[in-house]
Formats: structure tokens, C-alpha cells, sequence
């Protein structure tokens, strides 16, 4: 990969071991692949452990494996932010699916748009609980503003601070309702980059817990919005762009 574009990959799991292989199969199948991956591991109890260091032995692509007692997928994720050492940033849930060709988009869209801190695509959502096989949504796909979705330069996280280690659930939410409220370029392409699993293990499979989560975490937004010196605070700017299959931009 280019000099200053070199790509780490942060995956967080928590007794993971029933999806974990496949999901960092995901990611070393890309056909650009990134420079790094680094696995945090939260205090698993299962398999976790054993699925990691044979995937790691067999893998071409670097994967660094850090155990830490139980605290959460912020402080994961956090942890995993703290050693990795590339320019661009992409997470991974040990549940989910990239598409192939999720970070060969997206960080040719960042070269394209340098004054973009971030570009986002669409996921599309799979039930896996019925059978071992994923029945895919019937919907169309969508962003569902999801870490899995994008690809982030350091420096926004320099700007918008670590993932909130005193929530277990929604944290990535309240990060990006943090983002929102800076004056950053933000970019968003159709293609879809994630195939997101729902299954009754999802940290988030309580839709009410969620929900109400959600709400707290909008919650404080607003009230930080209001606090903020009038006419200081500057929201961010969302970018609409062609995917690979179209010629041309859609517009902001």
C-alpha cells in the first residue's frame, strides 16, 4: 500500500468463536489487504483464543492478538486504537462479513476526496439463527451507521477522542453522534461493504435495550449541541458518491 495510506484493522470479540473465523476470513480475503489486523480479545471463555492463533499462524497478513480482562467493546476497541500504527482505520465485528472489495473502494475513494476524514458504505442485513445458513434480508441495503461500515483517517479520532468505555452497547452510536458535531467531510458511497449478522448472541440482540440506548446517547448530543456557544458549533458535511457501478457523483 502507498506510503501514509497504510491500513489497520481493529477487531474486538468476546466469546466470539462461532463466527469469528469467518469474520476475519472477511478480511484477509481482501483484494486489497490491510497492513495490519489487530484482535483484542476481552476475556473470552470459549474458543476464541485457539481460533485466533491458528488463523494468525496461517495468515500472510500480520494479526497481533491482545488478551484483556473483560471491560467491554469500547474499551476494546479502544485498546486496539492505542497499537495500531496505520494512517487509516477500519473495524471488524467477529460476527460480521466485509465484501471483497471493501477497503480497495474505500481507500481509493479517501485518495480521491483527501479532505474527507471518513467514507461509509452500505450494509446489508442477514438472520443467521435459523439453521447454520444466513437467510439474507429481503430489504434493500442501507448504512446503518456502523463502525464496519468505514474507513477512518487517525486524525479523526485525534479530533473526536476514544470510544466511551462506560457503555456496553451503542457505544459506536455515541461516537458518531460525537463525530456529527464536527466540522468534518464526511463521505458515503451505495456499495454495500458489510454483510451484518443478527443473531440471538448480538451485544445489541435486545431491540429494546438498544433502543433505549440510542435515546440516551441522542439524548446527551442534544444537550451538548445546546451548551455549545451560539453560532461555535459547526455539525458535519455528508458527501453522497458514485459507487464502483456508476459514473458519476449523486451529489451532497
Amino acid at each position: 500500500m502507498a506510503e501514509g495510506q497504510r491500513v489497520s484493522v481493529i477487531l474486538p470479540v468476546y466469546n466470539g468463536a462461532r463466527f469469528l473465523a469467518a469474520a476475519l476470513q472477511s478480511v484477509l480475503a481482501q483484494t486489497l489487504p490491510p497492513d495490519e489486523i489487530i484482535v483484542v480479545d476481552d476475556g473470552s471463555t470459549d474458543a476464541t483464543a485457539q481460533i485466533i492463533a491458528a488463523m494468525s499462524a496461517a495468515s500472510t497478513v500480520p494479526i497481533r492478538a491482545v488478551y484483556q480482562e473483560n471491560q467491554g467493546p469500547a474499551a476494546a476497541r479502544n485498546r486496539g486504537l492505542s497499537l495500531a500504527q496505520g494512517e487509516l482505520l477500519a473495524f471488524q465485528d467477529a460476527d460480521d462479513l466485509w465484501s471483497a472489495d471493501k477497503l480497495a473502494l474505500q481507500v481509493a475513494l479517501l485518495q480521491r476526496y483527501p479532505q474527507a476524514q471518513a467514507v461509509i458504505g452500505y450494509s446489508q442485513l442477514a438472520f443467521t439463527d435459523s439453521g447454520e445458513g444466513s437467510v439474507i434480508y429481503p430489504g434493500r441495503p442501507g448504512p446503518i451507521l456502523l463502525l464496519q461500515e468505514g474507513l477512518f483517517r487517525r486524525a479523526l479520532f485525534e479530533l473526536v477522542g476514544p470510544f466511551d468505555p462506560r457503555l456496553c452497547g451503542d457505544e459506536d452510536i455515541e461516537w458518531f453522534l460525537h463525530l456529527l458535531e464536527h466540522p468534518v467531510e464526511l463521505l458515503m458511497h451505495p456499495d454495500v461493504v458489510l454483510t451484518y449478522r443478527r443473531h440471538a448472541e448480538n451485544l445489541t440482540g435486545s431491540l429494546a435495550a438498544s433502543q433505549r440506548q440510542f435515546l440516551r446517547a441522542l439524548q446527551r448530543s442534544v444537550v451538548r449541541r445546546r451548551q455549545a456557544q451560539a453560532g461555535a458549533a459547526r455539525a458535519a458535511t455528508v458527501t453522497f458518491v458514485a459507487g464502483a457501478t456508476s459514473n458519476r457523483d449523486e451529489g451532497e
